[in-house]
């Protein structure tokens, strides 16, 4: 595979022959290598370095507007989770497919993560890749990582929803009904890819005591309701390794996105 940037820039990918979601991944480019990227300049994963907070809050309120939701900056600002709460339900309960809806709730995760988020390309085609979706299959997450190396090509978890670890983390409500409405296990295999800029272990500064002391109260329950056998935390933030950029390339990749050169295509 390769990644066509918008200045001509290619980089190639060096797909896994040990992979066993490579075969899908490649049918679904089959198709989506015709179909261009809709990147935006805020899936830039230096997005943040070029805006302060501040900025991203008002962002967020500006595509509020067009949703016809009205957001208080300052409960933003307060880093208030209780708030990004509502605003989360106010999303669930309205999104019509519509952009201005994605970019809204994109918004809403940028404030919620804005110093946390790790140094990665996101290639996604979000609503474009809804036929092409296929439903995950339980037994991939056992060759699942949550260890990354820069160079590392993968795919994850991109429900519409919450995992429980970040449910519980956000102080989501302590009711077993609305875990399984808002809480979400990998249930489908979408081709989003992802290409690692730096080495992360994604279980570092993660609550792993506390979470498991709050997720044995419910576990079973949950499994039982998304009808699979179980689901760790090393579930929750694992990926699966599909493939690698040759380590020359990750600078490159860098520099293409901090000069505001994105992905366009991706072909096979």
């Amino acid at each position: 595979m390769k990644v066509l940037f918008n200045d001509g820039s290619i980089i190639p990918i060096n797909l896994s022959d040990s992979s066993v979601i490579v075969p899908n991944i490649i049918k679904m480019y089959k198709h989506l290598q015709h179909i261009p990227i809709p990147f935006r300049e805020w899936d830039s994963t230096f997005y943040n370095e070029s805006h302060s907070y501040f900025e991203i809050v008002d962002r967020l309120a500006e595509f509020g507007q067009l949703v016809g939701v009205k957001i208080d900056k300052q409960q933003c600002l307060d880093n208030s989770q209780s708030y990004f709460n509502l605003i989360h339900k106010i999303y669930e309960d309205n999104y019509n497919g519509t952009p201005a809806w994605l970019d809204f709730h994109e918004h809403l995760h940028i404030c919620e993560s804005f110093d946390t988020q790790h140094q990665e390309l996101v290639i996604n085609y979000r609503e474009k890749s809804g036929m092409l979706e296929q439903p995950f299959n339980f037994a991939w997450a056992e060759s699942a990582v949550v260890e990354l190396k820069a160079g590392d090509v993968y795919t994850s978890w991109a429900e519409l929803g919450k995992s429980p670890y970040i449910y519980w983390k956000n102080n989501e409500p302590d009711n077993l009904q609305r875990l399984c409405q808002l809480a979400k296990p990998w249930l489908v295999l979408r081709p989003k890819l992802q290409i690692q800029l730096e080495d992360v272990n994604r279980l570092d500064n993660i609550d792993i005591v506390n979470f498991n002391n709050w997720w044995k109260n419910y576990q079973e329950d949950w499994c039982l309701h998304w009808n699979i056998p179980d689901w760790t935390i090393e579930n929750m933030f694992s990926s699966s390794r599909i493939g690698n950029i040759n380590i020359n390339n990750i600078n490159k990749v860098i520099q293409l996105l901090k000069n505001n050169v994105y992905p366009e295509k991706v072909i096979l």
